[in-house]
Order: structure tokens, then sequence, then C-alpha cells
């Protein structure tokens, strides 16, 4: 008999001893990969002993048990974190990381596990969403109240006036009428269009796809601005799948921009079939941007000409919301210009 033999009994007491923790390990692992967080467990030395599976979907990877973890991780963030909690400290981190030209914002919570095999533990969760509507919240508020300002101001002029003056002729009291009603007018107009803008930038916005002829709905649309500009509209019948309502609010606030900065001339619009995509071009004969302007254009609330806008009645928001409807639609949008040549701006639409 061998010296380290063991009895028939006590080999299968151990092997289902093992058997027993080997099904409780399948079982915690299941549990870990069954989370919504990302985890991260690592050993003294920051070798990783364990990944979920949220953690590799999070972070696209694969097979990094056993690597160090700044080999998976190039996040000055995580390894202080991961310090930290090695040293015995919670410690709760922020940090955004770029997969191509998407951005992704992740809180990290680790802290220290007394086990002999797992020194440090880490949770990640993906609050990218919640980052980009904190932030839209934010600037909402920022922008409504810088913008309200003028209209507001207007208002308490105009019945500062109507109250001090004892005796207005008909004629001033029926301009400061007007000047309530305008200013009343465009104060509906910005909370509209804010509220619409913000709905489309949170994601609540619903599309209603269906079969639509772009050629139709722009033919329609210059029908409707008719008694404000001439057209001049080329291309043939070209079909997308979108929503009908959106695009046409898209290429309304096109058509409407070219008109307030096209100076009366005539505007040109050509639906066209560009291999996969359809196109709408929509150019003005007016000033033109210069080209410091032209990634600023799609903002909300600016204006290449302030003074004009103010006259024309705009809240600074149409191009924005455009781009927002056409990103929706997985499409593009962009603008051509030269200072004193007009602008065009295309839409394509997948």
């Amino acid at each position: 008999m061998w010296p380290f033999s063991r009895k028939p009994t006590e080999t299968l007491g151990l092997e289902g001893e093992v058997a027993a923790l080997q099904r409780q390990r399948a079982i915690d692992l299941e549990i870990l990969d069954g989370l919504a967080e990302g985890l991260l467990a690592v050993d003294r030395r920051r070798r990783i002993v364990l990944a979920n599976r949220r953690f590799a979907e999070l972070f696209q990877t694969r097979d990094v048990v056993g690597k160090p973890v700044h080999e998976v991780m190039r996040v000055t963030a995580v390894f202080e974190a991961f310090d930290r909690a090695l040293a015995g400290a919670e410690s709760v981190e922020r940090f955004t990381t770029r997969s191509g030209i998407a951005e992704r914002t992740f809180e990290m919570r680790a802290l220290p596990l007394a086990s002999e095999e797992i020194a440090a533990v880490a949770v990640f969760i993906d609050v990218t969403r919640l980052e980009r509507l904190e932030s839209i919240r934010r600037n909402f508020i920022s922008d409504f109240s810088h913008e309200v300002r003028t209209p507001l101001a207007g208002l308490r002029s105009a019945v500062d006036t109507h109250e001090n003056v004892e005796h207005l002729t008909e004629a001033e009291a029926k301009q400061l009428r007007r000047i309530m009603a305008r200013q009343l007018s465009r104060l509906e107009r910005l909370v509209d269009d804010l509220s619409e803008l913000s709905r489309i930038e949170s994601g609540d916005l619903m599309l209603a796809r269906q079969r639509i002829d772009l050629r139709k709905v722009v033919d329609e649309l210059c029908e409707d601005f008719a008694d404000r500009a001439t057209f001049t509209v080329s291309g043939e019948d070209v079909f997308v799948r979108a929503d009908p309502l959106r695009i046409q609010q898209a290429l309304s606030n096109l058509i409407d921009n070219a008109i307030k900065y096209g100076e009366g001339k005539p505007i040109e619009i050509a639906v066209a079939e560009r291999g996969a995509a359809a196109e709408v071009r929509v150019t003005d004969r007016g000033e033109g941007i210069a080209q410091s302007e032209k990634e600023k254009i799609f903002h909300r609330f600016y204006r290449v000409d302030k003074s004009r806008s103010q006259e024309t009645g705009g809240t600074g928001l149409g191009l924005a919301i455009a781009k927002h409807i056409v990103l929706q639609h997985h499409g593009t949008i962009e603008v051509e210009s030269e200072p004193g040549k007009g602008s065009t701006f295309i839409v394509r639409l997948p």
C-alpha cells in the first residue's frame, strides 16, 4: 500500500467536497455575470482574479483573469482607486473612455476585501446617459435664463411706460400693445422650441418611421412658404424610411433659415439619390458663413447675425433641432458656405 493512499470513503468524501465547492463557485459566477454592473477583483499584486460578463461588455475585453490591471485598463483614476482600496480605504471615481468617436462615462466604486485570494474589488456603472441628461438640464436652465432676458426686458419696459405715463395717445397705446404681443409671442416660441429640443436630445422622441417621398415633402413645404419666398426645386422622387412629421420639421427649419438669411433671393432646393443615401440640399444666396462659424451654427442659440435674428423673431434653436432630428434618423447634416456667396445645407438620410 502506498504511504499516502486514502481509504475509499475518505476519497469519496474529499471528492464530494471539491465537487460541492465547484458547484458553489459556478453558482457564484453565474450570479456575478447576471449583475447589471461591471465587477473586477484584484489580488495584492494588482492582478485580476475575477471579472464578470458585464465588465467585459462595458470595456470590450476578454480573457483578463491573471493580467495586471494596467494592461486591461489604461485609466489613471482606476489605478488610484485600486491603490486606495489596497491601502484599506473605499473610494468613488468618475472617468471617461473613448471608443472610436463615442465617449462613455463610468462611475467606479472600489473597496478593500479581507480575503486570501481577493484584496480589492471594484464595481463599474455606466452613467453616460445620466451625465448627458444632467448636462442637458444644466444647459437648458442656463440657456433659458439667458435668452428669456431680452423679451422680458421688452415687456417690462412696455408695461412700465404704460403705467407711468399718464396721457398716452391712441397710437402710443397701440404701439405698446404691439410690443407686448410681439415679446409674448417670442417667449412662447422660445419655450416651445426649448421643450422640443430638450425632448429630442434626451432621447425621449419616438420616431414613427414609414416610407416617404422626400421630393413630395419638399414640394409641400415650398407651398407652405410660398408667401415668404420663391423656390427653385430640382430632382426626382426619392424614397426613405423616416418619420414624415420630423423630417418635415427639420427641412422646414432649414428653409426658414434660408429665407431669413437669403436676402430676398430665390431659394434653391435639390433632391437626389447618392448611392445608398438620399440627399436634400437647401441653398440661399445670402451673405454666407465664415469658416470659423460653420461648426457653431448647429449649437443652440448660436446666431451668425444676432441683430437679424432679433428682427426676424428667431429663437436660435431651429438648426439645432434640425441637426438632432437628422441624427436620430442616423443621417448627417453639414453646411457648405463662403462669405458673400450664400450657404448650402446638406441633409443625407440612409
